[in-house]
């Protein structure tokens, strides 16, 4: 996808929440990550317009973000699902901010087996390096290994993170952790890369697309392989659409669509 975002702020909360309007009354429509750049399109002291990566527009609170270049450092990756960072290097101390898996952290010293690092508005906290490191490539089998991790985690909507997932930003999160972009609904997902309107066609990695409607996408499911997929709908969980299966879905087997297979990096 296109990217034709000039960051001018950074995200300054582990999970920051977006909303369609201006108003916490709002649509949760998605969510950033502590780290994340973004474009400032509008700007209010409450609420600030934005644009990510992925092209996705909405209003956030403009307490969590900071305007301004990025801060220095040598990046690092969150690899832990979840992580607490510290005011002093030792899990004794107070805890200053936290993070979740993916995101991109600036250490600017090390202390042991502890980096410190400078957060967006500049303070400084310390985590260790055991929770930092790097995804593999996006293969199939890694793409199935890694959503099977979030097995368990909670539907949130507008949710791309585990601290709830919707099924959109599940699937865009395991995709974007191995370093595929992918957009960000599953409407838009389901508009690049059709392979099959045939389930059977599936195989492990590809995406499962499924609507209520004809001409609506309005959920996505990643292929196991035998009919079998992994979704976020209650909660991250597997299901089949294979009748004779204990965990067959019905009414997927009835909205589906299409089976989407995006093209992933050469090794």
């Amino acid at each position: 996808m296109e990217n034709m975002m000039t960051p001018n702020a950074t995200i300054n909360v582990s999970v920051s929440h977006h909303y369609r309007k201006a108003d916490y009354a709002s649509e949760l429509t998605s969510q950033g990550l502590l780290g994340e750049r973004v474009e400032i399109l509008q700007y209010d002291p409450l609420f600030s317009l934005i644009l990510q990566a992925d092209g996705y527009t909405s209003w956030i609170s403009t307490d969590q973000l900071v305007e301004g270049d990025k801060v220095s450092g040598e990046p690092v990756v969150v690899t832990s699902h979840f992580l607490r960072i510290l005011r002093k290097p030792s899990q004794e101390a107070e805890a200053v901010r936290e993070a979740v898996v993916g995101s991109t952290l600036m250490a600017v010293e090390e202390h042991g087996d502890y980096y410190c690092l400078r957060l967006p508005d500049g303070q400084r906290g310390w985590a260790k390096k055991q929770h930092f490191g790097s995804f593999p490539a996006c293969t199939a089998e890694n793409i199935v290994g890694l959503a099977k991790e979030f097995l368990g985690y909670q539907y949130v909507w507008g949710g791309r993170t585990p601290k709830g997932f919707d099924c959109s930003g599940f699937v865009q999160t395991v995709f974007g952790l191995l370093g595929v972009l992918l957009p960000r609904d599953s409407w838009q997902q389901q508009e690049n890369h059709v392979l099959s309107t045939n389930s059977e066609d599936a195989e492990p990695g590809d995406l499962l697309f499924f609507a209520r409607t004809p001409k609506r996408v309005t959920h996505v499911g990643i292929a196991l392989g035998g009919q079998r997929y992994i979704h976020a709908s209650g909660w991250v969980r597997c299901n089949s659409l294979l009748p004779a299966d204990e965990d067959f879905h019905q009414r997927h087997l009835d909205t589906f669509v299409s089976v989407n297979r995006y093209p992933l990096p050469a090794p």
